[in-house]
């Protein structure tokens, strides 16, 4: 262990230097006041007959600029003002005419003007005045009528010179005081009404401060309360696409976020009342399929919406109350179907002051990001999906009717729950309120639910890239009529062939797909995912045939267009990909096999050929003697590799029985052709049935050479989460034995590890899915190993606190260690074994602490000696206990690193001390500073010790420090930091 000490020391303060002012003089100063400016003014062309004059016209009023050169070929007028002179557009005449505003004012417009001779003459300025216009109503408010509780809006238009200021009045009963509306200071007044506001007229004062302000014509508001009546309800539809987050689509028709209709997960286009359909560029809506389910209709967005039809209830047109009910559901499928959920039996609720909600049934599948293949039923519940305000209602049959909800989201706040208590933290961290100015949520009720569904923060703003897709889409509700349906072809199968990819050059190859009904078919090409497309001459059948597949093809995309009188559809894309014949062959063959009795084995490869390999016609053999015979090794079961990775057997428990036979890999392509790999030893280590290490291959290690070694673990049950903020992992390495073995306190002093770990660490998951197992491969560097010394591959338990990500190695439950030998070793021999075995320490313990709040040492500032500048100080003392009842002998030593600023640490000496006795503790030797020879304390140097056999108990080591500098040293503060380490 080893712990750090900062010194600081000052070395003298050199004279200051004197400061001496300079003062300079700006060359061609004349001390006049620099706030006045002479401007010698250019004398008037006189080419000009007439010069534009100044003009003075009201703001909004028409101003004319006009000048006479006889001769002229071509004109150009100029405004200049504070930021400059810039050309007018279009203003290539002998006069300029254009319609003043206030911002014109103090401005001057010039004309430049080329003659016969090309020769360019410019006018002179004329300043143009414009005076402001007092406020005037270019239009007054209208009268309004809005229904009770609904939004009422009177906007005003200012004539005159802006900017304006704006107050709103209002007048309760028509003929009393007119009162200012508080907060009601711009051009529109917008406002929920109220059915006490029914015959309140609104006015606005208009203010520009150039001139008395002017006040507009009233407007009366007219506010509908009551009357009406419930009427009857039966053919309503509800049209829905939930939000962004389920409209990304893939024309590969595979992994995106599709809707079923039903509770169901399989895709169902119709099921009673509700429809799937998508919408497309032009608005229209059309029918979808399973093959074209995921098929994006506008660019990369799906458009995808639910449609339920024949919903019931009762609406009063009047009041703009509602209710009304639909029977049947809709599945959403997150990750391609990986997590569903549904929403059954939806209730629009509308109250009369415009607000309500959408409530429905919901229930579906659970699943985690940890565990995402193991789904679990989430239980149905009634949830709230959608609170809404200010909705007016229109009962109007058919597309000009009926209305569109927006959901709340922005500003709605979501507390989870924890073990069924609301917690009073919000899910939207604070930061992310700030930093999101729409952050919020869908209803309580609605996210609570998919908390449970594992799908969660996508449901409310959490700060991430999806943020922007979450919130709701708008519910459309129509009323005695539901949207038209086209119904264009549908593509009930995606193209297809019955082939293997790559296919073989210079074969037929066959593609098909299946469109239902009759529809006029073409087959279309591209080269990429994005198109173009082109169509295939003659390609006009549900099959499309390419006779002597060539390379020009590989990479293609293709696909089917079918078209009716309703419109088209598109059916997804193939990928064509091409190669020429190649027999079976193994391109990575089989290794020898190591594993530990009882442990996974896994036996990776890769093989390659053209048409491919027959994945159900690969097969591990084994042969128990030596390859006379062979047969197929039982309970071997085979995975297809994920991308860029190998295929592999696995042997879930190898067998002891297992060791010293052969094996080998057959392999057989779709066509029948077999190869057979050279065969493999298996090597099968006896298991301990505790945490063991093995090191192949056995054999001493030459120090001088580097060696590969394969290390082989098992037993390793790394236990579970400590607490919900500390993991444990496993950290495997090669260790000389006097740095770490069992028993003693974890390090990450290895001399190498395995990079088929994290930096020496194999974690906690990692050794779960295998059982406690691992296969890993090490190099043992050249020259780091030293003859006499010991070494072993060790393996202990590292425990991480994730809050802050540091490690302690406390934990000896699963230390374990493997000897490696070397060939410098005297008894070493290629007869020889060696035998390891571990006695723990008995009961006591060895510790040595520093104060850990004061671990700084100030030295003195430098005093010159003549020949040295010297600083002195006192390390921290060191309290050392030893109270094991073997007494094995320790020792606390020192080494300092140079000093900030290039001055050398050797400069550094000291003098330890046993400042109170106890433990054995002995001082180590004086180290003198390195002022004229030696290393000082840049060589590691004992501060006390104690022999084997000590007396127990606690002592205290101190030391005199002693640092001497040339005198040539430059001032300042200079630290170092001094290493304590501790062997026993």
């Amino acid at each position: 262990m080893a712990a750090a000490a900062a010194l600081a020391v000052a070395a003298p303060s050199p004279v200051p230097l004197q400061s001496v002012a300079a003062q300079a003089t700006a060359a061609g100063s004349t001390g006049a006041d620099s706030s006045s400016l002479a401007v010698l003014a250019a004398a008037s062309d006189p080419a000009f007959v007439t010069q534009p004059q100044p003009q003075t016209v009201p703001d909004g009023g028409s101003v004319t600029f006009s000048v006479d050169f006889p001769g002229a070929l071509h004109y150009t007028w100029f405004r200049t003002d504070a930021e400059g002179s810039v050309p007018i557009p279009n203003s290539n005449a002998p006069s300029y005419t254009f319609t003043a505003d206030h911002s014109d004012n103090g401005a001057t417009y010039s004309v430049r003007v080329f003659d016969r001779n090309a020769a360019q003459h410019r006018s002179d300025e004329a300043r143009l005045t414009v005076t402001p216009v007092a406020a005037s109503i270019a239009e007054p408010p209208h009268d309004t009528s809005v229904l009770a509780h609904h939004r009422a809006r009177f906007t005003v238009t200012a004539a005159g010179t802006g900017p304006f200021s704006y107050q709103w009045q209002r007048q309760a009963d028509g003929q009393g005081t007119w009162s200012d509306i508080a907060g009601a200071t711009s051009d529109t007044h917008s406002f929920k009404s109220a059915p006490g506001d029914n015959g309140a007229r609104y006015r606005a004062v208009v203010d520009n401060d150039h001139g008395p302000s002017t006040t507009s014509a009233p407007a009366t508001l007219s506010v509908i309360s009551g009357g009406g009546s419930l009427e009857p309800v039966e053919r309503a539809s509800l049209e829905w696409g939930v939000n962004n987050i389920y409209q990304g689509g893939n024309p590969a028709n595979a992994d995106c976020n599709f809707f079923s209709a039903g509770t169901q997960q399989e895709f169902r286009a119709q099921k009673g009342d509700v429809r799937i359909i998508h919408r497309a560029t032009d608005g229209s809506a059309h029918g979808i399929s399973n093959a074209t389910k995921c098929i994006p209709s506008s660019q990369a967005q799906l458009n995808q919406r639910a449609l339920f039809t024949n919903g019931t209830g009762t609406a009063n047109s009047a009041t703009g109350e509602a209710t009304i009910e639909w029977k049947g559901a809709f599945t959403a499928n997150a990750y391609a179907g990986m997590v569903t959920w549904y929403l059954e039996d939806p209730t629009l609720t509308i109250a009369e002051d415009g607000t309500g909600r959408l409530t429905a049934t919901s229930g579906g599948t659970g699943s985690s990001r940890d565990n995402p293949g193991e789904t679990e039923p989430v239980p149905p519940r009634g949830v709230t999906v959608a609170t809404f305000s200010e909705v007016r209602l229109n009962t109007t049959a058919g597309p000009d009717g009926g209305v569109q909800i927006s959901p709340e989201f922005s500003g709605v706040d979501y507390f989870p729950l924890t073990d069924g208590v609301r917690s009073t933290t919000s899910a939207i961290p604070t930061e992310v309120k700030e930093a999101v100015p729409d952050w919020g949520s869908w209803p309580e009720s609605f996210v609570d639910f998919q908390y449970e569904t594992g799908l969660s923060s996508y449901w409310h703003t959490s700060g991430l890239g999806a943020d922007p897709d979450k919130p709701p889409f708008d519910l459309t509700v129509l009323f005695n009529s539901a949207p038209d349906v086209k119904n264009v072809p549908v593509i009930l199968a995606n193209p297809s062939t019955t082939g293997t990819a790559p296919y073989v050059e210079g074969r037929d190859l066959s593609i098909t797909a299946d469109i239902d009904g009759e529809a006029d078919l073409q087959w279309q090409r591209s080269g990429s995912a994005a198109g173009a497309w082109t169509d295939v001459e003659g390609a006009r059948e549900e099959t499309l045939t390419i006779p002597n597949l060539g390379s020009s093809w590989n990479n293609n995309r293709v696909r089917i267009v079918a078209t009716n009188s309703e419109g088209e559809a598109v059916s997804g894309a193939l990928t064509v990909t091409t190669a020429p014949y190649s027999v079976p062959t193994f391109s990575q063959p089989p290794r020898d096999l190591l594993a530990v009795q009882g442990t996974k084995a896994v036996v990776p490869f890769r093989v390659t050929g053209n048409p491919p390999v027959d994945s159900k016609k690969i097969v591990l053999e084994r042969s128990d003697d030596q390859g006379a015979s062979w047969q197929r090794w039982a309970g071997a079961e085979y995975s297809e590799p994920l991308a860029g990775q190998k295929q592999q057997f696995a042997i879930a428990s190898i067998p002891r029985s297992a060791d010293g036979t052969l094996a080998r890999v057959v392999a057989v392509n779709v066509e029948g052709t077999e190869t057979v790999s050279d065969p493999f030893s298996v090597r099968v280590f006896r298991s301990t049935g505790k945490p063991q290490l093995v090191v192949v291959p056995d054999a001493p290690v030459d120090p001088d050479a580097t060696t590969k070694l394969t290390v082989l673990g098992a037993g390793f049950d790394v236990p579970d989460w400590a607490s919900p903020t500390l993991t444990y992992s496993l950290d495997v390495g090669l260790f000389d034995a006097e740095v770490w073995q069992p028993g003693r306190t974890g390090t990450r002093n290895w001399i190498a590890t395995s990079p088929d770990s994290v930096s020496g660490q194999i974690h906690h998951g990692v050794m779960q899915q295998s059982g406690g197992a691992f296969t890993i491969g090490l190099t043992v560097p050249a020259g780091r190993l030293v003859p006499g010394h010991r070494y072993g591959v060790g393996a202990f338990l590292r425990l991480t606190d994730i809050t802050n990500w540091q490690d302690t190695f406390d934990n000896r439950s699963l230390d374990a260690w493997s000897a490696v030998p070397l060939t410098t070793d005297p008894d070493s021999s290629e007869n020889e074994q060696t035998i390891t075995a571990t006695v723990p320490e008995q009961a006591g313990e060895f510790t040595w602490t520093i104060d850990a709040s004061d671990r700084a040492v100030t030295m003195t500032d430098a005093v010159n000696k003549g020949a040295y500048l010297q600083s002195t100080g006192d390390l921290k003392p060191v309290k050392v206990t030893d109270t094991r009842a073997a007494a094995p002998a320790w020792s606390i030593s020192g080494q300092a690193g140079d000093f900030t600023g290039g001055l050398s640490g050797k400069y550094l000496g000291w003098t330890p001390a046993v400042l109170t006795d106890g433990a054995g503790a002995h001082a180590g030797t004086p180290v003198a500073p390195g002022i004229d020879t030696g290393d000082g304390l840049t060589a590691s140097a004992t501060l006390g010790s104690a022999t084997a056999g000590h007396t127990k108990g606690t002592g205290t080591l101190g030391a005199a420090l002693d640092l001497r500098v040339p005198t040539t040293t430059e001032p300042g503060t200079y630290t170092t930091t001094l290493t304590l380490t501790a062997l026993s």
